[in-house]
């Protein structure tokens, strides 16, 4: 995932570059293509995101689900955030948005269609974590910093090529040289970079979960079975890596039938701590064992 976050900073460069080329545009307007083109991506992305999904806030016919993230929403001490269902064939539940466009917290119908009450209101405590800690505004605000610095790389790589192959003279040659290394470097960074991005994304996917354990205290059990239940579902389900889904469990190959069986195995299993290091999510176990831990002590 870290080398496709690379990749698609790459692609970013090199789509903005040909764009610029087409219309004969210099070089130094990168500077504020670049920023305009991220700034764009920032409003647009909610737009993106909820594709597909319908808003279902005044809709009579989910109004339990509007109640519930109401009452989670209010508990929590922020507004409500809009609702939306997604027909998306596999159980999910997400929140998306930023200041401009408003919030939303949205679930696939699978994953109404699996999960009693009490494991859906767990789902949602944890969706409604991530708008009361801001989490849409970080993560994006964190991920422009590889996206950055691997956009000023390519550049250095490509007008190193350019400066080495024109090269009239050994200035110009030192000159293409010096930018190639340092291209060089900032691609490397930029796929360190990527590796915190997604620390940071488990950071913030643990700390949603710890509010959905203080909201619920011992009732918090109901989100490990329905991480349970998620998985169990997803083990027979096939997800497009090149759709970009960012998915509440990501598919694992699993034994278990039963929930209540794969909470006892993540109970009792041994992970590494590079278990997860390229995955947006912590792994299933990790987020099993805190979340019942943090159950115990609310």
């Amino acid at each position: 995932m870290a080398a496709a976050g690379v990749l698609a900073v790459l692609a970013e460069f090199l789509v903005t570059y040909v764009i610029m080329s087409v219309l004969a545009l210099p070089l130094w307007t990168l500077a504020v293509g670049l920023p305009l083109f991220w700034l764009f991506q920032w409003l647009i992305s909610p737009v993106l995101i909820s594709r597909g999904a319908r808003d279902v806030t005044d809709d009579p016919a989910f109004s339990r689900l509007r109640d519930m993230v109401r009452r989670i929403a209010e508990a929590s001490g922020v507004k409500p955030p809009r609702v939306y269902v997604t027909d998306d064939p596999f159980p999910n539940a997400f929140a998306f948005g930023n200041l401009v466009q408003g919030r939303g917290v949205a679930v696939t119908r699978p994953l109404l269609d699996i999960l009693d009450e009490n494991e859906l209101h767990a789902v949602l405590a944890h969706e409604v974590g991530h708008v009361r800690h801001f989490d849409m505004e970080l993560v994006l605000a964190l991920g422009l910093i590889p996206s950055a610095l691997g956009s000023i790389g390519g550049f250095m790589l490509y007008t190193g090529q350019m400066l080495l192959f024109a090269a009239l003279d050994e200035a110009a040659l030192l000159l293409g040289l010096v930018m190639l290394a340092v291209g060089f470097l900032l691609t490397v960074a930029t796929f360190f970079i990527q590796i915190f991005v997604l620390w940071f994304n488990r950071l913030r996917e643990a700390y949603a979960d710890l509010h959905a354990a203080r909201l619920l205290g011992p009732s918090a059990v109901y989100l490990a079975r329905a991480l349970a239940k998620i998985q169990i579902y997803m083990s027979n389900v096939r997800v497009d890596p090149f759709k970009g889904i960012v998915l509440t469990v990501p598919p694992m190959r699993i034994r278990e039938t039963n929930p209540d069986d794969l909470l006892q195995k993540w109970s009792r299993e041994h992970v590494s701590p590079l278990a997860d290091i390229l995955s947006t999510h912590p792994h299933p176990a990790k987020r099993v064992r805190s979340i019942l831990q943090w159950a115990n002590r609310v």
